[in-house]
């Protein structure tokens, strides 16, 4: 395994594409591949990896065109076999560097996808024409695309013009964190529900839509409280709300799901998903969850009837419906499932693309 593969994204600190990198590149490092990370947009404190090179190719505030030169830089003078990016600027700026390169410095590219950005409504229509524009001139050129769900994959398949056979699934490592932890605690038909919102609190992840859904509940004779686990612009916001039902902010705490109180039920209220790693950490825990279909992504991410429900509309009435059905589900942990979110399966996925696309199966 002499091969040197590299992740490429702009910093090692942040949410779930970060993580999902770090874990990827320890596990591939422990099975005696050469692991680097190169990072375009390097802040202070950036972590180190167990058995991995970590690479500041640039610093946060360099620019576009210093990020690209280092990257042209870095490939040219290390030439690593497999160079994989890990989010959407990573991925056009890999993809316009490597068609610069001669073909004795060109790796092997794939990109990987964690979200549906043809979903979000926040974007001028300057800014959706240029992306679009470059997803389907850069990433027909990647030799394998990764999607983190069957929704992602088949979305880009479209619009960026996909080959089918360069697409691989493959699961995010979800449980990694939570492993699988069932609770024999947890009530179930309670006439009480805490909502347990495990997000930024940010405007697409639509943090107030879970107290028009607590007020809803309370009308209809349940009594609610919502706990959100997680940071953003909306904090103050959120917290600055007075009903008369607890609503706590309690910022962002790692393991979130070892916190759930006994009547939880979680609820991911976004407009947006591309998976949704709250989901499968819930049910670690025998926690049902709530999820919109229309965030599209999470269709992934539970097991309707099993591990939760989805409100099959983006309306107030259907996430309540869902909340009340998932309210008396019966608790318990469907671990054969769960283990296709495990770290060992995750890598076991990437490995094999790994190997398939170094032995030039997918170009």
């Amino acid at each position: 395994m002499s091969r040197i593969i590299t992740f490429v994204l702009p910093s090692l600190v942040g949410g779930g594409a970060e993580f999902v990198t770090k874990m990827w590149a320890r596990e591939l490092a422990a099975r005696g591949y050469r692991i680097e990370v190169a990072l375009l947009r390097a802040r202070e404190g950036e972590p180190e990896i167990d058995g991995v090179r970590v690479r500041a190719l640039a610093r946060s505030g360099s620019g576009r065109a210093a990020e690209m030169l280092a990257l042209r830089r870095y490939l040219v003078s290390r030439r690593p076999d497999i160079a994989i990016g890990m989010m959407t600027r990573a991925n056009f700026q890999l993809l316009s560097v490597v068609a610069t390169l001669g073909r004795k410095h060109r790796p092997a590219v794939v990109i990987s996808e964690r979200n549906i950005p043809f979903a979000e409504a926040n974007h001028s229509g300057l800014h959706v024409f240029a992306r679009d524009s470059a997803y389907r001139r850069l990433y027909s050129r990647a030799d394998a695309f990764i999607a983190i769900s069957h929704p992602v994959g088949a979305v880009f398949q479209y619009a960026a013009r996909l080959d089918r056979k360069r697409i691989w699934v493959i699961p995010n490592p979800a449980t990694a964190k939570s492993g699988v932890a069932p609770r024999s605690d947890l009530e179930v038909g309670s006439s009480s529900v805490t909502l347990v919102v495990p997000a930024r609190v940010v405007a697409k992840k639509r943090p107030l839509l879970a107290i028009e859904i607590a007020d809803h509940l309370r009308a209809e004779g349940i009594e609610p409280s919502i706990m959100y686990f997680g940071v953003g612009e909306m904090s103050d916001e959120v917290g600055a709300v007075e009903r008369g039902y607890p609503i706590r902010v309690m910022g962002r705490v790692e393991n979130w799901f070892d916190h759930i109180p006994q009547d939880g039920v979680v609820l991911l209220p976004s407009a947006v998903e591309g998976f949704g790693n709250v989901l499968p950490e819930a049910a670690s825990r025998s926690v049902p969850s709530v999820v919109g279909s229309t965030a599209f992504g999470s269709a992934d991410a539970v097991v309707p009837g099993v591990t939760g429900y989805f409100a099959r509309a983006d309306s107030v009435d259907e996430y309540v419906l869902a909340v009340r059905r998932a309210m008396s589900l019966p608790r318990s942990v469907p671990e054969g499932w769960l283990s296709e979110f495990s770290a060992s399966n995750s890598v076991d996925l990437l490995q094999r693309l790994i190997d398939a696309v170094g032995d030039g199966q997918p170009r």
